[in-house]
């Protein structure tokens, strides 16, 4: 096997693995600075993206959350929409301890590093297979 397609080939698993990394520690460091309480969607609103402004508008769709910290109300704008989503429905929220006003509503977080993690680990089977075959002398190329 060609060198450079060999490193290639290793490379491309230890950028999906650390970025596995950061996406999961980034994950957990926000759930340790976060609280989690139950919040309801009371509309929705339609913005265009600056950026994604087009001809024909490219509107999105976003849910406003309200919810209550330490007795006080709140609300946000939520950043994902799910086709399911209608008002009155409740969501999971994650609110900055420091700060209650700073809200998100709680996704499946560790989806990202475990299809990042897996890919690592689909691409490096094959390369640790064939060093052991290279190191056995089975592969004579």
């Amino acid at each position: 096997m060609n060198s450079v397609w060999m490193k290639l080939y290793i490379a491309v698993p230890l950028v999906l693995l650390i970025v596995t990394i950061v996406l999961a520690a980034s994950y957990y460091n926000r759930l340790k600075k976060s609280e989690e309480c139950t919040g309801v969607i009371v509309r929705f609103i339609e913005n265009i993206p600056r950026m994604q402004a087009g001809p024909y508008g490219n509107k999105t769709i976003s849910p406003v959350v309200s919810y209550s910290a330490d007795g006080k109300a709140y609300e946000f704008i939520g950043r994902f929409y799910a086709t399911s989503m209608k008002e009155g429905d409740t969501v999971k929220v994650l609110y900055s301890k420091e700060n209650h006003a700073e809200a998100t509503i709680k996704t499946g977080g560790f989806i990202a590093p475990i299809i990042t993690g897996g890919l690592t680990v689909a691409f490096m089977i094959p390369v640790i297979i064939y060093i052991v075959m290279k190191a056995k002398g089975l592969l004579n190329f």
